[in-house]
């Protein structure tokens, strides 16, 4: 080992310029989630980078004797503090619970390093072991934060985040454990080594993460345009395609047929209501019969608007009395219901329902026909009633 060689590295002249490159690199996700999305996550990681590339600027500077504890403080501090600002974007990208016992954690660390090795019993060595000891604590919920990545979509870069994260840990711990003198006779390099080494990772580390991080918010944005294609705009439901969508790729493609019931529902005399009270009353109708059946939305239930003033919800482990008793409760309480329009003048509306239950290994497009020559029936038959397609 001890015949290995590097080139070595400015260090200052590095440190400068990584926080020149962190500072713009948090610009740059402040600037992308200050924007019309609002993305708090990214507005936390901006901080990260910037307070970063402070301590970074802090550590490059030569300042007379009576500054040195003002940059040393502001040196590790920032460090800490922008160890708290990535754990807290994480935390808010991936929808996890804040743990603020370790975000103070995190402060006191760099903080004791301060007024132990700096004030009350100055050791450089010490100082910036009790820091990095901060950081490695910090690595770890890093890690542990990235292990549960909010959507399928977004696996792969939390997973290649991870790998970063290990491998930055492995070095980080080499490195100061060479300043510690624990490495075994053979191991151990010239602090010079450590720390071109270190340096060097450090860097790549930190363009590592502010890619990731920068994917990460491109592919939710993706993936959120994607939900929407999905999603009727109007009242928030699945849309005909994300019916499909969901039956296709969802669980609910292994689940057994014959337990499956559909309700094909259609709003009575749409068309007259837009005709006599206007569109926007019409939407008003939509909206507030959209509402009405999130409210009798679970698990083992799909709500979709199909078109115009067509539903259909799915139930699924059920039998059709259960759906036939649904259908019923959901017809009762739309009739009992009133829209509000916006010149104060209340209107009621009345809904058809066709009730239909999968045979075994029937295709979900076959129980649709079944279900709407039940709808069909029921409008035949006067409307605002429940048409089982058994009794068809």
């Amino acid at each position: 080992m001890n015949g290995i060689s590097i080139l070595t590295v400015d260090i200052v002249t590095m440190a400068f310029t990584r926080g020149i490159m962190q500072m713009m690199l948090g610009g740059l996700l402040l600037y992308l989630g200050s924007g019309r999305l609002n993305d708090r996550a990214a507005i936390w990681w901006a901080l990260g980078f910037l307070l970063n590339g402070v301590s970074l600027f802090a550590f490059s500077f030569d300042v007379p004797v009576a500054w040195e504890l003002f940059r040393n403080t502001l040196n590790h501090l920032a460090i800490g503090f922008s160890s708290v600002f990535f754990l807290m974007g994480f935390w808010q990208f991936g929808q996890q619970s804040i743990k603020p016992w370790l975000l103070v954690l995190l402060i006191v660390f760099p903080a004791i390093s301060i007024v132990a090795w700096e004030v009350l019993w100055p050791n450089a060595r010490f100082r910036v072991l009790t820091t990095a000891s901060g950081q490695v604590v910090y690595l770890l919920a890093l890690q542990h934060a990235l292990a549960s990545p909010l959507r399928t979509e977004l696996a792969r870069i939390f997973r290649r985040l991870r790998y970063a994260v290990i491998i930055y840990l492995v070095i980080f711990i080499w490195s100061y454990a060479g300043l510690i003198e624990i490495l075994p006779t053979t191991a151990r390099q010239s602090l010079d080594y450590h720390r071109s080494i270190f340096t060097i990772a450090s860097l790549l580390f930190m363009l590592t993460l502010a890619v990731g991080c920068l994917a990460l918010k491109f592919a939710s944005l993706a993936a959120r345009n994607s939900d929407l294609a999905m999603r009727d705009w109007l009242t928030g439901l699945l849309n005909r395609r994300g019916f499909f969508n969901q039956i296709e790729s969802g669980n609910q493609a292994n689940k057994d047929s014959s337990s499956i019931s559909l309700l094909a529902i259609d709003i009575d005399h749409f068309k007259k209501i837009n005709d006599l009270e206007g569109h926007a009353a019409g939407d008003l109708v939509l909206k507030r019969f959209a509402a009405l059946l999130k409210t009798f939305d679970n698990d083992n239930r799909l709500i979709a608007r199909m078109g115009g003033e067509e539903f259909l919800v799915t139930l699924y482990d059920s039998s059709e009395a259960e759906a036939l008793a649904l259908a019923e409760d959901i017809r009762r309480q739309v009739e009992q219901s009133k829209v509000l329009l916006s010149n104060q003048k209340t209107i009621q509306f009345t809904i058809s329902i066709g009730v239909y239950q999968l045979g075994q290994h029937e295709k979900i497009e076959q129980g649709l026909t079944q279900a709407d020559e039940a709808l069909y029936k029921a409008k035949r038959q006067g409307r605002n009633q429940v048409v089982l397609a058994s009794n068809i």
